[in-house]
């Protein structure tokens, strides 16, 4: 019988607790909003966008709210916020990824899905690969569609996929009239004509004959490199040898 009493009681207890503990938790305004994810993004910016009252009511929080408001950021791609009891608010975040510098009709940042973003500035945005020409970029957060701009990007991302040494050879790809390429050596701004069949195969031939050919002599003694042709690589030297 006092077993019954004393599980009674102590089951009372518990419920008691928990509801004073519901009725506290309710009261409690946010006390810290921790962001997670960011790379080139300052968490200040997540934490300004998501412009989170400092009087909010921790249970008063609307999460889809807030998230939709993250997400709003240009270089944010997907965003998730969630409650950590008893007072903190967890926003995490994955980066949109730069994936190149377009100089068109005007300057933008283009991600690894085609997805315009505004320039930023800093040590990750340094060695981005240029694509310039005369086309026009769309506004931010819309996707870039040019086929000329598709072109040079596939070979950006094939020289990437390649080696450290083939992905730095090339310092910018231009879009000319009609949507053929021009690319410039990092060393010297070589120009490079690329045919509209160049694939990977010709990018390996090109990067073995820069390293037997034009390293042992300095990139300075060339005028141009055409890759236009099948299976050849047409050089115009300074000296006109």
């Amino acid at each position: 019988m006092r077993k019954g009493i004393i599980t009674i009681l102590i089951v009372g207890l518990c419920g008691f607790l928990w509801i004073a503990a519901q009725s506290w938790s309710k009261q409690l305004e946010v006390s810290k909003v921790t962001v997670r994810g960011t790379m080139h993004i300052d968490a200040d910016e997540i934490l300004r966008i998501a412009a989170l009252s400092d009087t909010v009511l921790f249970e008063d929080i609307d999460l889809g709210e807030l998230q939709y408001r993250v997400k709003q950021h240009p270089y944010v791609r997907t965003a998730s916020v969630n409650r950590d009891f008893p007072a903190t608010v967890r926003i995490t975040v994955q980066e949109r990824k730069p994936d190149a510098l377009l100089v068109g009709s005007r300057m933008a940042i283009l991600d690894d899905e085609n997805i315009v973003m505004p320039v930023r500035y800093g040590n990750s945005m340094e060695n981005l690969p240029v694509i310039s020409g005369e086309f026009s970029i769309p506004q931010t957060g819309d996707t870039l569609r040019h086929s000329g701009v598709d072109r040079a990007l596939q070979i950006i991302r094939a020289t990437r996929a390649s080696d450290e040494i083939m992905h730095h050879l090339f310092s910018e790809m231009r879009v000319l009239e009609g949507g053929s390429l021009v690319a410039y050596s990092t060393d010297h701004g070589v120009p490079i004509f690329l045919g509209e069949a160049s694939n990977a195969r010709q990018l390996i031939a090109f990067k073995e004959f820069w390293l037997q050919e034009v390293v042992p002599v300095g990139a300075d003694q060339i005028q141009s490199i055409d890759l236009r042709y099948d299976d050849q690589i047409v050089t115009r030297w300074q000296n006109g040898r």
